[in-house]
């Protein structure tokens, strides 16, 4: 080899063992970064034996990383809907709590029985109407509660379909660099980084299929076949409610033109937040809602009045009126629990029998008349003829009520037929398996989704220790290179002595 020759590759060396210095002080830089992939450079040998950088690449493994996106819209489903049923919980509690329907409706058959064993006494008869007061409250509650959710879940998706939005954007712009750079031999490992970012950003919002084509080119699809990117950004639309009630449906979240989920959709999704939210929305918390109103129908049923004379009679008045309790202040039964959407939300006590209300008599619901109360028709829908104030019989058949089987509509889940008590405590029941299957679901696809992480920052992360063991390589090479640099110099030094 010629000095020339061993000068010339000394200096390569050299310039190498710079660029090469400068990517592990990238790597270090970056050691904290999630996101961020080893970045290491592609050596080849020149002619001479020199060394030049070829390429600069970077470590990756795209099985693993695909099954952390897999993993990430899992937990991105489970975590919204567990997060919502539990805000729902902290409101109208589980079975045994004071404040849950089911709590409220014991009470409430407990004070009515204390009222029947002193049908005279005054403060039982508040006590029991208290009672009954209670039992709307929790189920008002508990409606606003199941809105409240509704309305979050409905903004959280209006938020959703924006941020898609920008990073799609963002992706297209990352995608078109990465293929340019790709052709050019540029370094765009640190734009690769940051599109499978976004990618993983994503991937909590919708199920996600990846696809990576010729020349570093990306496309994505939801997980049931809906085009996101593929050359161009598909548009992601929403347009949110402005409130929520139980009459009140939520619109529809599209993207490339195509709705995404719920009954209407020809490709629904299977995963992320977007899905999670949009079954809690319109399944998880509709039907909860329809068992509430089941309850509050079935309320005004058991202590509807009807006209106590004949029917033949003049004047008399056919069909059910609402006793103690009435939706809105109406004595107005709906005519079938299908046009009962909503009434949890609704159900009140009667002022006739409201003792903190204009002309409001607990008594009355001992005795009746409460349907038309302070009317001329109060008098026939009174069912203590004698006014005797120790009167039961309509205490002791209200009482009976609570253990009579009555019909449930079968498509809320909570069952078909039971009795008042019965279908409430498993409407909560029903509530309690959702959110604790919600919250197992969560709980694992949090430690899934952390073990994979670590599994694939293992493959494809930066480790300190191994770049600090490169920069001790890469320093010892720069000695070397520079010694032969010197002693190239000190040899053609002696040769121009000696010419």
């Amino acid at each position: 080899m010629s000095l020339l020759s061993a000068f010339s590759n000394a200096t390569a060396s050299l310039s190498s063992v710079a660029s090469q210095s400068a990517l592990v002080s990238r790597n270090i830089a970056n050691a904290d970064s999630p996101y961020a992939t080893r970045k290491y450079a592609g050596l080849t040998v020149g002619q001479t034996g020199g060394v030049r950088i070829m390429s600069i690449a970077q470590s990756g493994d795209q099985a693993l990383f695909r099954s952390l996106i897999t993993t990430n819209s899992a937990l991105g489903s489970a975590s919204v809907s567990a997060q919502s049923l539990n805000r729902i919980r902290e409101v109208i509690g589980d079975v045994d709590s004071p404040t849950s329907p089911a709590a409220t409706l014991s009470s409430l058959k407990a004070a009515l029985s204390q009222f029947a064993v002193s049908p005279e006494n005054g403060q039982t008869a508040e006590a029991a109407v208290n009672a009954a007061r209670d039992m709307a409250l929790s189920l008002n509650r508990a409606t606003s509660a199941v809105q409240s959710a509704r309305k979050d879940a409905d903004d959280q998706l209006d938020l959703a379909a924006k941020d898609m939005n920008r990073l799609l954007g963002e992706f297209g712009t990352l995608n078109a660099k990465i293929m340019a750079g790709s052709a050019s031999g540029s370094d765009v490992t640190d734009a690769v980084d940051r599109r499978d970012q976004i990618v993983r950003t994503l991937s909590g919002y919708v199920g996600l299929n990846v696809q990576v084509r010729a020349g570093n080119d990306m496309a994505l699809y939801t997980d049931s076949g809906i085009t996101m990117f593929d050359k161009t950004a598909r548009s992601v639309e929403f347009t949110p409610q402005p409130a929520y009630d139980a009459t009140v449906a939520g619109n529809s979240f599209k993207i490339d033109g195509v709705v995404v989920a719920g009954a209407s959709s020809p490709m629904p999704i299977k995963g992320g937040s977007v899905y999670g939210l949009i079954t809690l929305r319109d399944e998880t918390a509709a039907t909860f809602q329809g068992q509430l109103d089941g309850i509050a129908y079935a309320l005004v049923q058991a202590f509807a009045e009807t006209d106590q004379r004949a029917a033949g009679d003049p004047g008399y008045l056919p069909g059910s009126y609402a006793g103690l309790f009435t939706d809105g202040g109406s004595n107005a039964i709906p005519a079938s629990m299908a046009g009962a959407k909503g009434l949890a939300g609704t159900i009140q006590i009667a002022a006739g029998v409201d003792p903190t209300k204009p002309g409001g008599e607990p008594a009355r619901l001992r005795d009746g008349g409460i349907a038309f109360a302070g009317t001329a028709n109060e008098q026939y829908f009174s069912y203590n003829a004698n006014g005797s104030s120790g009167f039961t019989g309509r205490l002791n058949d209200l009482i009976a009520g609570f253990s009579m089987p009555r019909s449930f509509d079968a498509a809320f889940g909570a069952g078909s037929s039971a009795t008042l008590t019965e279908y409430t405590a498993s409407s909560i029941g029903w509530f309690e398996g959702r959110r604790a299957t919600a919250n197992d679901a969560s709980s694992y696809q949090t430690v899934l989704l952390s073990r994979t992480q670590e599994t694939l920052s293992d493959a494809t992360g930066i480790n300190i220790d191994d770049e600090m063991t490169r920069l001790l390589d890469l320093e010892r090479s720069y000695q070397a290179s520079s010694k032969l640099i010197s002693t190239v110099g000190q040899m053609i030094d002696s040769l121009l002595a000696i010419a």
